[in-house]
């Protein structure tokens, strides 16, 4: 007989090693379910008649245009920012009204206003956009653009980059056609220099606080500082807030000899332009018959 190999037995694992396995494989399975259950919240995975969750799903609105148009004033840009945002226009004066900010802008020794500062463009309004970001806004597109324009010449003639603001936003009341910004600029500039009142019924209509203003003879005698009728020299502050094509006139004024001019009123947004007070009158009558004609 042959001797036959005895087999050899695994040896068992003891139940408390292979319960312990079933309580590992237990605890990855429900680990695995949890996972997989906020995978399906996060994108947005819901059944059909599931109400996803407004704090994961909420978004902002998408911000609205707010645009100002040149040579408003601050009263004009607090009811447009009233009347398109939900913006309080009464914010909007206060926090522009005469303060220390308007009189480090303006260079001045009295508190001033942000009148003119406030630059016109389009600014869009977020939900978290307040008043003071807007007006944030508007001082910065005001430093940016002014900052790009030369004043050499204004401070040869001893003029602050304040007297050039005060001087574009009448040009911006003024004027409707572009090439003749640089024109009235001269004519300001001449007056100025002559020490002659300027004149500019602009600066009465402020002083009335109504641009469209009849201009009788009581309200061109209105005692105002802005009424450049009865005061000489520049009016204490801007009139409106102007672009920047009348902050560049302002700033370069054309080189001439006038002194004078009336609208025409034919329709084309013009003026006459005159160099003395005879022909200035001749075209005073024109601007009348133009005016019957219309």
């Amino acid at each position: 007989m042959s001797a036959g190999r005895a087999r050899r037995r695994r040896p068992r694992r003891p139940s408390s090693e292979r319960s312990g396995g079933r309580a590992i494989l237990w605890v990855l399975l429900l680990l695995a379910i949890v996972v997989a259950a906020g995978w399906g919240l996060a994108s947005g995975a819901f059944d059909e008649g599931d109400e996803p969750d407004a704090a994961v799903t909420a978004a902002e609105a998408p911000p609205v245009p707010l645009t100002f148009p040149e040579g408003l004033r601050r009263e004009e840009m607090a009811e447009r920012l009233a009347a398109e945002t939900d913006l309080s226009a009464e914010r909007y004066l206060a926090a522009t009204d005469p303060g220390p900010v308007g009189r480090r802008l303006a260079g001045a020794s009295r508190p001033t206003s942000l009148e003119g500062f406030l630059f016109p463009a389009t600014y869009q309004i977020g939900e978290r956009t307040t008043v003071d970001d807007l007006i944030e806004a508007q001082l910065s597109a005001y430093g940016d653009r002014v900052a790009g324009i030369d004043m050499a010449y204004a401070k040869s003639r001893n003029l602050t980059e304040f007297d050039v603001l005060i001087i574009a936003s009448m040009i911006e009341r003024e004027v409707a056609v572009d090439d003749e910004r640089r024109k009235v600029a001269g004519v300001i500039y001449n007056r100025l220099k002559q020490g002659i009142p300027l004149g500019i019924d602009a600066t009465v209509l402020y002083a009335l606080g109504d641009w469209e203003a009849t201009l009788t003879a009581s309200a061109l005698e209105v005692d105002s500082p802005y009424n450049t009728r009865r005061y000489g020299g520049l009016p204490p502050g801007p009139i409106a807030s102007p672009g920047e094509a009348s902050l560049k006139a302002a700033a370069n004024p054309a080189r001439n000899d006038l002194l004078f001019y009336v609208a025409r009123n034919d329709g084309s947004g013009r003026h006459y332009f005159s160099t003395n007070a005879e022909q200035f009158e001749r075209d005073v009558q024109r601007s009348r018959a133009n005016a019957e004609a219309q």
